[in-house]
């Protein structure tokens, strides 16, 4: 797929979150303490989730990982004063997975790139706005 970034393999980026998250260290100045944690979807605005799929994002020093259902997006980021900012490009997994599933992870891709806000309330991240957005709780 154009646009999709470079594929790496599956167990690769999951190995890779899961040492990233464990590390913990380092907070952005001016934004939310994120690092080494993880969130899962309970509200989803501007797009209608595939049946029985979710979105979880997790976030290392320096990095994000996201899944909506089918593939794994990962890069670099900042979260700097409350607003998310990804490297150029998200490296994605190649999973061959249903049309629909597909479209939700362009759409995550997207909401991830757009520089969305964030907002951490206890253990709940809001990421982007009313129209456009998810709410998160932590795992």
């Amino acid at each position: 797929m154009a646009g999709r970034g470079r594929a790496v393999p599956a167990g690769s980026l999951v190995l890779a979150a899961s040492l990233l998250a464990a590390c913990g260290v380092g907070v952005a100045e001016g934004g939310p303490d994120l690092v080494g944690k993880a969130f899962v979807s309970t509200e989803v605005r501007g797009h209608d989730l595939v049946a029985d799929s979710q979105v979880r994002l997790i976030f290392g020093e320096d990095t994000i990982s996201a899944v909506a259902g089918c593939n794994t997006l990962s890069g670099g980021a900042s979260w700097d004063g409350g607003t998310l900012a990804v490297d150029d490009a998200l490296a994605t997994t190649m999973m061959a997975c249903s049309g629909e599933l597909m479209d939700q992870d362009a759409w995550l891709e997207q909401l991830l790139l757009s520089g969305p806000t964030l907002n951490l309330d206890g253990e709940t991240l809001t990421v982007g706005d009313d129209a456009d957005g998810l709410t998160l709780e932590q795992e």
